[in-house]
């Protein structure tokens, strides 16, 4: 049975005609609890769903379509590592690597692969770790793209001001210039480069670390394989890359990219920040792995955060959604949720290679608050284009003793405000139609309520479930990513081509 054949489809379907639900002026005033009534927690998230296209019987029905859809069996297959990544017969269980699972053996390996990721950088950090010339290794190149490059720099900027002895530098466009940049100020003899792939076999990684290896060999008496450490699935290949046994890390092959930033592929912020930060980031997207597991469906946030993506883009025909969060410690947050969303929901055919006969995955964009607000805002407020938007700010900041960040809660909520209920918030229409803003434009908003780390892995596991929510409802496995893998081959068909040409065969 697909989605558009269950009950509560066509009941959303009815539901999406009625004015009153898109009516957010009118709901706020129809009811004098809606802030309260539509406000919700998970392991110290906070989220204001109240500014939504929503009211109780949408809300209902978006649940009885989540019932109807055996999200509650999903869910469990989920957390208990059954293979319902089915394209790739394999489990997609990110969330053992955050927190205890009833197989002792994954335990046990999961805990192996993060102890010695964890000493590798703690002796980094400590100014212990020395390149083969016998000089303090002060910079670490991470060498990776996708999954292995943006989790981890989102994580590691989150966290604020690294710390310890070793600067980290991160690398991941094949264009020279990206190496070359982030090699300025370092010195061969004292720089470890480290390559962050699954595969080992993803060309810009791989062409990135080469070209930095060889950087190494430039200098008199470095050895470059001493120098290189490789994260990866496959350490044969890392081995015949040229890496020794010893500086190898490894991790399951049911850990996806996407999903990477729980495993030695966190490398880089374990680095910045320290063991304890790590396993803090853990902490938090364990607790929010609970939250998932154990809330009733009308108190899940990431269920209801799902539902409400499902509602824009299936009932109201939204096709794109921003991100805005007012923080510039989450400024890598939407290009991370970017990766996250549509390459887990860019999908055309449901589990079964059916055609699906509905959106899926919109157009997740955005760029941080208040620098939005004098680019993409206009918009957002005026466009022709409805798009629902995630706020994401910190609580500490409504009573900062900074004013700066005092201004920049006060920005998103007047933001969020101004889109909800438009000119009426400040006591009168425009008069001149060029100025008007109509208002009754949908939003969230989601506060943590500090930059620890384990609010961060709260608010990462979130998005995680929310993505996974929206896949379930849809039918399709968010867990492949074949649509990636095209160029690559068309790639390596034209370079073979031209070689072949060459040669003259």
């Amino acid at each position: 049975m697909t989605p558009t054949e269950l009950t509560a489809w066509t009941e959303l379907q009815q539901l999406a005609q009625s004015a009153p639900a898109r009516d957010i002026a009118g709901g706020f005033a129809a009811d004098a609890a809606r802030a309260s009534k539509f406000a919700l927690e998970a392991a110290g998230l906070q989220a204001n769903l109240s500014r939504n296209w929503i009211d109780g019987a949408v809300l209902d029905a978006l649940i009885r379509l989540a019932e109807q859809s055996q999200l509650p069996r999903w869910r469990s297959a989920l957390l208990t590592g059954a293979p319902i990544n089915n394209t790739e017969q394999r489990p997609a269980w990110h969330s053992a690597l955050r927190g205890s699972v009833g197989d002792a053996q994954v335990t046990r390996q999961v805990a192996d692969e993060r102890d010695k990721m964890l000493a590798l950088a703690e002796s980094l950090r400590a100014g212990a770790r020395r390149g083969s010339t016998g000089a303090p290794i002060e910079t670490v190149l991470c060498c990776g793209i996708g999954g292995s490059d943006l989790g981890p720099r989102l994580v590691t900027e989150a966290l604020g001001t690294p710390t310890g002895a070793a600067r980290l530098r991160f690398v991941t466009n094949i264009d020279p210039v990206d190496l070359e940049q982030a090699l300025i100020g370092a010195r061969s003899e004292s720089t470890l480069v480290v390559a962050i792939s699954k595969s080992f076999t993803t060309l810009e990684t791989l062409q990135n670390a080469r070209a930095a290896l060889d950087w190494l060999a430039s200098a008199p008496g470095v050895r470059p394989a001493q120098q290189f450490v490789a994260i990866t699935n496959q350490p044969a290949k890392a081995i015949g890359f040229g890496a020794l046994p010893e500086n190898i890390l490894t991790f399951a092959d049911w850990v996806g990219g996407r999903y990477s930033v729980w495993s030695p592929c966190g490398f880089p912020v374990a680095l910045a920040h320290g063991a304890a930060a790590f396993r803090g980031l853990l902490a938090g997207a364990a607790a929010l792995d609970r939250h998932f597991a154990e809330a009733p469906l009308t108190q899940n946030l990431p269920v209801v955060l799902g539902l409400l993506g499902v509602w824009y883009a299936n009932f109201h025909a939204l096709p794109t959604r921003a991100v805005i969060p007012y923080a510039q410690r989450l400024a890598k947050l939407t290009p991370y949720l970017q990766q996250l969303e549509m390459e887990s929901l860019g999908k055309r055919v449901d589990r079964d290679g059916q055609a699906v006969s509905f959106a899926t995955s919109p157009v997740t964009w955005g760029d941080v608050g208040t620098t939005g607000q004098h680019s993409v805002f206009q918009f957002l407020h005026q466009g022709t284009q409805p798009t629902p938007v995630d706020f994401i700010t910190c609580r500490a900041f409504e009573h900062s003793a900074s004013e700066r960040e005092r201004l920049l809660y006060s920005n998103a909520l007047a933001q969020a405000d101004a889109l909800a209920f438009g000119d009426s918030v400040l006591g009168s229409a425009a008069a001149n139609p060029h100025q008007v803003c109509p208002g009754g434009r949908p939003s969230n908003f989601i506060t943590l309520p500090d930059f620890s780390p384990q609010s961060v892995g709260e608010l990462l596991a979130l998005y995680e479930h929310r993505t996974f929510v929206q896949g379930v409802i849809w039918g399709i496995n968010p867990f492949d990513q074949f649509g990636v893998e095209i160029g690559k081959k068309l790639l390596a068909q034209r370079l073979s081509g031209t070689a072949a040409k060459r040669s003259g065969n």
